[in-house]
């Protein structure tokens, strides 16, 4: 009989809770199960407050390294969730990576055991669709839970904005913070006299006043006001009394913040007490909208994303200016200069106070010559696969693929949906039986269809094709921005008027 050296993995996130899986709930039935089945416990891996959609976890990755260097040969959980809530992981983990490494998986309340064959059936892969739509469902139910509160007027967030406070004996519930709530008053007040951001952000920092991240006793390197600190108080509704819900949406497996239409905002009034009168917001909403109304660009800008400053090394701004004259001629039409300033003049004079400035036509012209140069060094081939990923999304192939992709997790989730109704007694056994047949033949057809656009998206012509690009490039046609971030790193500009430029290839 093979010996079996086991690991035993323990995982508990927020969504956990609520059911019995805490870290020593798990770790007892665990280890009896093990010790009733005579296997040896050489390790023990912990996740504690990790989701279980993350690919990456401090327990789980010691886990995977000692399977790789063959210090454990068992795998045993409490259930399959414990090690993923992510579908496409359970079946990595289950199908390929345990087999391949001859890993015995065992799941105890659930049953399975992959014995010394290393098989495991199909009802895996269902369980870890089953084990994904659990997450998500938490995720609405909470979203729905907060949002209900919010429509109460109870403040569920961890942070209160600047000049606020929670109250001591209601925590969903802000006051006024005196001790700093003046600040906010001047700072409106220093606005509509007429005063720019970056004066009243100077003038608060000479007086002193700690910034709000130091305020909040949030750890910071400079105490120093920001112009776009004073722009963001000055903008946030909070300040005249209202509460906006659905401004931000998270999603559940990236856990990544996204912020949402503006048609898709809830406003609340009046649930909390204002620190400016709602018609001294909207005369400082309306200076706003006259001191930085922006054109309307046609393009987006060649170089975004890419210039520095060479002293500070922080991105410079791209602004423009009206000329109305040149060489001390008056122009018939004035027209827009654009151009990049170093923004830390007006952020942290402390840090750089160079505020040099360099022409976007002149830039441009700098770059590209010098990329072209670049480019020559390099036989096609070498670089192609640099920009290829830019211009997959125009290609009909790949945009049939994205389709078939979310077709099939519309399916999946048919099958969750399925698989409850079937644990809550809604279908039969036969019922159950004949539509995952169904919807399990349909799936694998999909599968397919996604396996023959991978394979068209491959193909050496669409290859053939993004080298025509470079080599149109090379021939002075332009590129996009997003291309050119794939063969430039960073741009630094200098107060002499020196360029770096930094290239990935």
């Amino acid at each position: 009989m093979k010996e079996y050296k086991a690991g035993i993995y323990l995982r508990l996130s927020q969504e956990d809770i609520q059911e019995n899986n805490s870290i020593e709930a798990q770790r007892i039935i665990t280890t009896e199960y093990a010790k009733k089945k005579g296997f040896t416990v050489v390790q023990e891996y912990e996740d504690n407050g990790y989701s279980g959609m993350l690919d990456s976890r401090p327990g789980l990755n010691r886990m995977v390294v000692d399977i790789i260097t063959n210090k454990i040969n068992m795998v045993i959980v409490k259930d399959i969730s414990r090690l993923t809530r992510d579908k496409n992981k359970t079946g990595y983990y289950t199908e390929i990576f345990f087999p391949d490494n001859d890993v015995r998986f065992i799941s105890v309340t659930e049953l399975i055991d992959s014995g010394e064959r290393y098989e495991i059936d199909d009802s895996i892969m269902l369980r870890g669709i089953v084990n994904q739509y659990y997450v998500a469902d938490i995720s609405r139910k909470i979203k729905s839970v907060k949002t209900n509160k919010k429509k109460n007027g109870e403040y569920v967030e961890f942070f209160v904005p600047y000049g606020y406070k929670k109250d001591e004996n209601d925590k969903y519930k802000v006051v006024v913070d005196e001790n700093v709530s003046d600040n906010v008053k001047l700072i409106f007040d220093m606005y509509l006299q007429g005063f720019s951001q970056g004066k009243i952000a100077k003038y608060l920092t000479e007086l002193g006043f700690d910034t709000p991240k130091k305020y909040k006793g949030q750890n910071v390197k400079i105490n120093e006001w920001r112009n776009d600190t004073i722009g963001r108080i000055l903008k946030d509704p909070f300040y005249r009394g209202q509460m906006i819900i659905n401004k931000y949406v998270t999603d559940f497996k990236t856990k990544k913040t996204k912020k949402t239409p503006k048609d898709d905002w809830q406003i609340i009034e009046g649930k909390q007490p204002p620190l400016v009168s709602a018609e001294k917001f909207e005369k400082v909403q309306e200076l706003l909208r006259k001191n930085f109304s922006k054109p309307k660009q046609k393009y987006e800008y060649l170089l975004k994303g890419l210039v520095f400053c060479g002293h500070c090394k922080s991105r410079m701004q791209y602004k423009y200016r009206i000329r109305t004259k040149v060489k001390g001629k008056i122009l018939d039409n004035p027209t827009k200069c654009w151009y990049y300033k170093c923004r830390m003049i007006y952020e942290f004079p402390s840090i750089c106070n160079k505020g040099h400035t360099i022409s976007e036509e002149k830039l441009n012209k700098i770059v590209l010559e010098s990329l072209r140069k670049q480019l020559s060094k390099y036989k096609i081939d070498e670089y192609t696969g640099k920009v290829i990923n830019e211009y997959k999304q125009n290609d009909v192939n790949y945009k049939l693929l994205e389709k078939y992709k979310k077709k099939k997790v519309k399916m999946e989730t048919n099958i969750a949906n399925l698989y409850n109704k079937k644990l809550e007694g809604l279908v039969s056994i036969e019922e159950f039986k004949e539509q995952y047949g169904k919807l399990k033949l349909e799936l694998k057809d999909t599968e397919v269809k996604i396996d023959e656009l991978n394979e068209k998206c491959n193909d050496f012509e669409i290859n053939n094709k993004f080298k025509q690009i470079i080599i149109d490039f090379k021939n002075e046609k332009e590129f996009d921005n997003e291309v050119l971030k794939n063969l430039i790193n960073r741009i630094e500009i200098y107060e002499d008027m020196r360029i770096d430029i930094s290239y990935k290839i």
